[in-house]
């Protein structure tokens, strides 16, 4: 595996940060992840946007051109040999003090990685996951909730506990007994016609995936709303689906081991994958 750290390709085995840095110490850092598709990167513009206001929310510096970013994902994956890739930058403020409060004259950690797709994507976006509701909320407040944050030990847990009852992914409940999210994903259901996402103001990530998902279901002529999901309210509805870069449009088809409508992916799950990989399709043919 091969990686980008502070301006080499290095292999990653070689790859050395301090044992100081800050990410590492406290977590102070910020990360965030698109994909490619044929060695090309995808959305890497609205990915650099908003990993730019979570590194100015943070006090670290600004990530750079999203130019430099397309050319350092291509060459990652072309030397990687990684057509299809997951890929990660991370930035941490370095070495720069031991305590909560950084120290003076650190130099950021700036970290690329690609990793490979899951081998069984393709066969679970056609027949759909199962989830898990887990008994607690994302480890952030509303405003924290908004960035993606190096430190998110609820989605590891969360993970953790999915695999164990054989679910492909957890979504997070608050204290309200309200869906907010999954540990990596954003989540919507369909119920009437109509499809309904938790509120920004939930506290939940603003995901580049979900925006577009939105926008290309009401241009299909699909009324989407930003609502609260009790967990009721999940069980009820008649189609369930995840968001993210990585998976794209991903189908639910049982909460908690209990079927979502027929128990598989249904038709307005169906039409948005299509419409989302049609759009990939044309921003990619001007990126080639």
């Amino acid at each position: 595996m091969l990686v980008w750290l502070n301006g080499r390709f290095v292999p990653a085995r070689e790859a050395r940060v301090s044992a100081l840095d800050r990410g590492l110490l406290h977590g102070d850092g910020v990360y965030d992840t698109w994909r490619t598709y044929g060695g090309v990167p995808f959305a890497v513009a609205e990915h650099v946007a908003r990993l730019r206001l979570a590194a100015r929310a943070l006090g670290l510096p600004a990530p750079g051109a999203v130019r430099t970013w397309e050319d350092r994902t291509r060459r990652l994956v072309a030397r990687s040999q990684l057509a299809d890739a997951a890929v990660r930058l991370t930035i941490t403020r370095g070495a720069a003090g031991t305590g909560p409060l950084p120290g003076r004259g650190g130099h950021p950690t700036l970290l690329l990685t690609a990793r490979p797709l899951p081998a069984d994507l393709l066969r679970r976006r056609r027949r759909g996951i199962g989830v898990v509701v887990l008994p607690f909320a994302r480890d952030t407040s509303a405003y924290w909730g908004r960035l993606k944050l190096v430190g998110h030990p609820s989605a590891v847990v969360g993970r953790i506990a999915a695999a164990r009852r054989g679910a492909g992914e957890a979504l997070y409940r608050d204290a309200a007994g309200e869906v907010t999210e999954a540990t990596a994903a954003n989540v919507f259901v369909a119920e009437r016609g109509a499809v309904v996402t938790p509120p920004l103001a939930a506290g939940i990530l603003a995901g580049v995936t979900r925006a577009i998902a939105i926008d290309l279901l009401r241009r299909a002529g699909v009324e989407v709303r930003e609502e609260r999901i009790p967990v009721a309210r999940l069980r009820r509805a008649r189609e369930v689906f995840l968001t993210a870069s990585t998976i794209e449009i991903l189908p639910v088809v049982r909460v908690d081991g209990r079927a979502i409508g027929s128990g598989r992916p249904g038709p307005l799950t169906g039409l948005l994958q299509q419409a989302y990989a049609e759009i990939v399709a044309r921003r990619l043919a001007r990126r080639r």
